[in-house]
C-alpha cells in the first residue's frame, strides 16, 4: 500500500562502480514510512530508489549486476582477484552469494538438440545423469539416477528434441531410442575423442610385444665438412 506517514529518515550508505578508477560510496538519505496495512507483519518500511537500491543492499543495482557477471564467468577466487584492480574490492564468499541470489532461469518445454551425461554424486558407486540445452549451454534438469527407464520417462513429454548428444553408455541409447525414435543420436567432440585414445591404447597394449622387438634406429653419421677457400686465401676444413 501507498503511504505518506513518514517514521524517521537516516542515512545509507553502499558502493557503487568505480569512476576513473577510484572507488565509490554513495551517501544517501532516505525516509522510512509507516505501513498502512493492518494485517502487514511490518509496521515500517524504507524506500528505495528504482534502479539504484535493493532491500538490505550494500551494494548499487549496477556494481551488484557487474559483480555477478564476474562471479559466473571466472568464479569465486579468480573474480575476487580480477574485481581489485576494479576498484570493487570482494572476496570470494561474496561473489558466491551473489551468484546464488540469482533466480533460477525457467526451463523450455523441450530443446531440440539435448545433451545427456552421467555425473558422480558418490565416486564409484551412485551416479546421476544431468540434462543440458546444447543451444543455450544451460544444464535443464539432473535425474538421480543413470538408467535407460529415467531416461526414457523424461524423453517421453517432450516431443521437440531432434538431436541427442550423449555417451557411450548403452543405457543412454536405449532410453534415447524408447523416449525419443524421432531424434538422432550422435556424440560430441569430447567423446569422440576419448573412444579414439581408448581404442589406440588397447592396439598398443595388444601389441606391446612387437614394439619391443623393433631393432634399434641407425645412427647417423654426420657429413664430413668440404673444404672451403676463406676470402684471404687459406684453405680451411
Amino acid at each position: 500500500m501507498v503511504s505518506q506517514r513518514v517514521h524517521s529518515s537516516y542515512e545509507r550508505r553502499m558502493c557503487d562502480t568505480a569512476v576513473s578508477g577510484q572507488e565509490t560510496v554513495l551517501h544517501l538519505r532516505v525516509q522510512r514510512f509507516w505501513c498502512g496495512n493492518d494485517d502487514c507483519g511490518k509496521r515500517t518500511f524504507a524506500e528505495q530508489v528504482p534502479g539504484l537500491t535493493i532491500r538490505y543492499g550494500r551494494y548499487s543495482v549496477p556494481l551488484r549486476t557487474l559483480l555477478q557477471m564476474i562471479g559466473l564467468a571466472l568464479g569465486g577466487r579468480t573474480g575476487a582477484r580480477l574485481t581489485h584492480h576494479l576498484a570493487a574490492a570482494v572476496n570470494r564468499m561474496t561473489l558466491i552469494r551473489l551468484i546464488r541470489s540469482l533466480p533460477d532461469p525457467q526451463p523450455s518445454s523441450g530443446p531440440e538438440v539435448l545433451g545427456v551425461d552421467d555425473f558422480a554424486l558418490r565416486r564409484g558407486h551412485t551416479y546421476g545423469t544431468i540434462l543440458i540445452d546444447i543451444t543455450t549451454r544451460r544444464p535443464i534438469d539432473m535425474l538421480p539416477e543413470r538408467s535407460s527407464e529415467a531416461l526414457a520417462t523424461w524423453l517421453n513429454g517432450r516431443p521437440d528434441v531432434q538431436v541427442v548428444c550423449r555417451d557411450r553408455a548403452g543405457c543412454y541409447a536405449d532410453g534415447a531410442t524408447r523416449g525419443a525414435p524421432q531424434a538422432i543420436q550422435v556424440a560430441d567432440r569430447w567423446h569422440m575423442w576419448r573412444n579414439l585414445g581408448d581404442a589406440v591404447e588397447r592396439t598398443i597394449t595388444k601389441h606391446r610385444t612387437h614394439l619391443r622387438d623393433l631393432p634399434p634406429a641407425l645412427a647417423v653419421r654426420a657429413p664430413r665438412c668440404a673444404s672451403i677457400c676463406s676470402p684471404g686465401g687459406f684453405r680451411s676444413r
